[in-house]
C-alpha cells in the first residue's frame, strides 16, 4: 500500500499494524478495570468499620490519587491510539504527526 508520504507499506504490514493496536487497546482496558476494581477494593476495605486517623485518611488520597493518575495515562494512550487507527485509515500514518516527516518502520510499529 503506498502512504501519502511514499513510504510502502504492505496490506499485511497494516494488518499488523491493527493488530499490535488493537492489542495495546485490549491491554490498556484490563489494566484501567484492573485498577479501578483494586482502587474499589481499598476504599472499600478502609471503610469496613474501620475509624482511622488523619494518617490513613491522607494515605489513601495519596493512593487514591495515584491510582487516577494511571487510569488517566491509560485513557490518554487510548485516545492516541485511537488517533493511531485514523491515521492509518486515512493512509496518513508514514508522517510524524506532529511536524509531518517521514518517519521510519521501527518507530511507526
Amino acid at each position: 500500500m503506498e502512504l501519502d508520504d511514499g513510504a510502502n507499506v504492505t496490506a499485511q504490514e497494516l494488518q499488523a499494524l491493527v493488530e499490535a493496536i488493537d492489542e495495546r487497546e485490549r491491554d490498556l482496558r484490563a489494566r484501567i478495570a484492573g485498577e479501578r476494581e483494586r482502587a474499589n477494593a481499598e476504599m472499600t476495605s478502609q471503610l469496613d468499620g474501620v475509624v482511622g486517623d488523619g494518617a490513613d485518611y491522607a494515605g489513601a488520597r495519596i493512593r487514591a490519587g495515584i491510582e487516577n493518575e494511571l487510569v488517566d495515562r491509560h485513557l490518554r494512550e487510548l485516545a492516541a491510539l485511537e488517533a493511531a487507527r485514523a491515521r492509518l485509515g486515512a493512509r496518513t500514518n508514514g508522517a510524524c504527526a506532529e511536524c509531518g516527516e517521514p518517519i521510519g518502520d521501527d518507530r511507526l510499529r
